[in-house]
């Protein structure tokens, strides 16, 4: 199964209310990138990493609109759902910013390796919510709902922020950079999002949801370990400093890192950042970390 194309035009009326709402924020002129100064070896590598992108951010799209769904059942609060429409537009944003790039990158692609630039349908990192039983008690809906924003704002956005910044230092040509800048001004408040509306939920859970919150977070770092670090272990890491250099003209870079890139971020994310913000939320992070499947 295919997910409807976010760079399909065939829908003329709605595409012109899609721009207007999305394509914002001085939308870059990806005419004017300049393929021809690169050679392919380089475009091509870039375009799929750029492609992975705007699958993830897609994913993302279905992920808020999954938990906002659930929280309209819930009847949660009109903040939480407005900050949540925000961010499902945002991500349908970042998915056409990413996906318009790769294209750029790698136009000859599109049709000679249509693989690469198909949009499959995103799988959730969740299981569906529950509905609404006879009682009415929405406490089953919004323990999903904290598990699913754990995941999805609390992690996944709070790492997106300092994986862009390390991209766009990196980066050397203008229109990619252009693209990352504009996600880049919109990650803050997906993180921030996350950790105030876990902040929300948790006081209305019930302890037994409480506890099975925090085997679910040892859970959610391992499997995002998995995902961002290629192979890449800790212990290689250790003792190696981050340093971050601006892009050099003169060695072309399309916003493309490493593994080890990666996983440094990563790793240095987590325990600055991440693990201490749930410990601020009660959450034993430090136990959760120690504890996740390896």
């Amino acid at each position: 199964m295919q997910a409807p194309d976010p760079l399909g035009g065939a829908r003329a009326k709605l595409g012109v209310i899609h721009r207007q709402q999305v394509h914002r924020d001085d939308w870059p002129d990806f005419g004017a990138f300049p393929r021809d100064q690169y050679p392919l070896a380089l475009r091509k590598p870039a375009a799929r990493q750029w492609m992975r992108r705007a699958r993830e951010e897609l994913g993302s799209v279905y992920e808020f609109t999954a938990v906002a769904h659930a929280l309209a059942e819930a009847r949660a609060s009109i903040e939480l759902l407005g900050a949540l429409s925000r961010l499902v537009t945002d991500e349908v944003r970042h998915a056409e910013l990413c996906g318009r790039m790769a294209r750029a990158c790698w136009p000859e692609g599109v049709e000679s390796a249509a693989a690469d630039f198909a949009w499959p349908a995103p799988r959730l990192p969740f299981p569906d919510a529950p509905r609404l039983d006879a009682t009415g008690d929405p406490e089953p809906i919004l323990a999903w709902a904290a598990d699913a924003i754990l995941c999805s704002c609390c992690i996944g956005e709070t790492l997106s922020r300092p994986l862009f910044e390390t991209v766009a230092t990196v980066c050397t040509d203008p229109t990619c950079e252009a693209v990352l800048r504009q996600i880049l001004r919109d990650e803050h408040l997906h993180a921030t999002f996350g950790w105030e509306a876990l902040a929300e939920l948790l006081p209305r859970l019930v302890p037994a949801s409480r506890a099975w919150l925090e085997r679910r977070l040892s859970d959610r770092l391992a499997s995002f370990e998995r995902g961002a670090v290629h192979g890449v272990t800790l212990e290689e890491l250790a003792g190696h400093e981050i340093v971050v250099e601006p892009g050099d003209p003169s060695r072309p870079n399309l916003a493309m890192l490493s593994s080890r890139d990666y996983a440094m971020v990563f790793y240095a994310t987590i325990e600055s950042e991440i693990l201490p913000r749930f410990a601020d939320l009660g959450f034993d992070a430090t136990h959760a970390w120690a504890a996740r499947p390896r």
